[in-house]
């Protein structure tokens, strides 16, 4: 029974890469320079390249738990299969990380994650609707849903930036705070049902301005708080605050620009690459940006 649901599993990850356009083949190859790549960011930065494999990792264990997909699997298999079949996703997860910190010799950080990866295969987090409350207005939704998706991931982050201010470790607080303007740049990642453009009576130009006025405001509510204090706090760092400001005005809006490229379809590998290739070289996006701006409105003119 575990072994025809991991065959479903594999089957259905095969569908969705076939329907990016890529090759199988290719995108174990792409995962496997990404792991590459992974391994030698810890090179250069030891101490925060394992933050971020454990807090990369926190959040895809934690979207594993979600409420509905795990009752599902309850009312399927046995509660000994069900939790054989957790452990297997957790274990396969969170893998490639593993072998990455062990190798660089980082093995706490490598035991800590295998604890994790167990303890999540016996959590489920229910998912909340309405009930929770959230900073954002319903306007863009992106953000109402992404927050519900990723609550313990930024509270994990607003912990670590507390200890960053205690214990006076400036680079921590800018890490933890440059970790949740990505957060906020991967809610663009779904596209929204085709009735919600309809339902807007702007012209393209106006309404991509209108999703970055809104996404940059939405943005810098969960940011703002941890950058006044680090002003307050190293006053003489001033500079850095200045970067990581410019870095979400340019970068959220370009990953809403992604978005709307690809539209209707998700973000798939061609959207995906620019975007990783801005991660890599910042620089490049002040050439990206005004040619993927172009090509949005145009296909926005298809749907507005």
């Amino acid at each position: 029974m575990v072994s025809n649901y991991l065959k479903l599993q594999y089957t259905l990850l095969s569908r969705h890469i076939r329907a990016t356009g890529l090759p199988v083949w290719l995108a174990f190859l792409l995962l496997f320079g990404l792991c590459y790549f992974a391994y030698y960011a810890l090179v250069q930065y030891p101490l925060f390249g394992c933050y971020a494999l454990l807090l990369g990792n926190f959040q895809a264990l934690f979207l594993l738990t979600e409420k509905n997909r795990n009752d599902f699997l309850k009312n399927t298999y046995s509660k000994y299969d069900f939790h054989k079949i957790r452990i297997l996703e957790n274990g396969l997860l969170t893998l490639p990380s593993f072998i990455i910190l062990f190798l660089h010799n980082q093995v706490g950080y490598a035991v800590l994650l295998a604890i994790l990866a167990i303890i999540f295969a016996f959590l489920t987090f229910k998912a909340f609707g309405k009930s929770i409350p959230t900073p954002f207005a319903k306007k863009p939704f992106e953000f109402i849903i992404g927050f519900r998706r990723s609550y313990l991931l930024l509270l994990v982050l607003y912990l670590l930036a507390g200890i960053g201010f205690y214990v006076a470790n400036s680079n921590l607080v800018l890490f933890c705070v440059v970790c949740i303007a990505l957060a906020c740049v991967f809610y663009y990642q779904l596209p929204e049902p085709i009735f919600y453009l309809w339902n807007n009576h702007y012209t393209p130009t106006v309404f991509l301005m209108r999703k970055f006025k809104r996404g940059i405001l939405q943005c810098l509510l969960l940011v703002l708080p941890l950058l006044f204090l680090y002003v307050i706090i190293f006053p003489s760092d001033l500079f850095n605050v200045c970067i990581v400001l410019g870095g979400i005005l340019l970068l959220l809006p370009f990953a809403i620009i992604l978005k709307y490229v690809a539209y209707p379809r998700e973000i798939n590998f061609p959207e995906g690459f620019a975007l990783a290739l801005c991660f890599s070289f910042y620089p490049l996006i002040l050439a990206l940006l005004p040619f993927y701006y172009i090509k949005a409105i145009n296909n926005l003119k298809n749907h507005l």
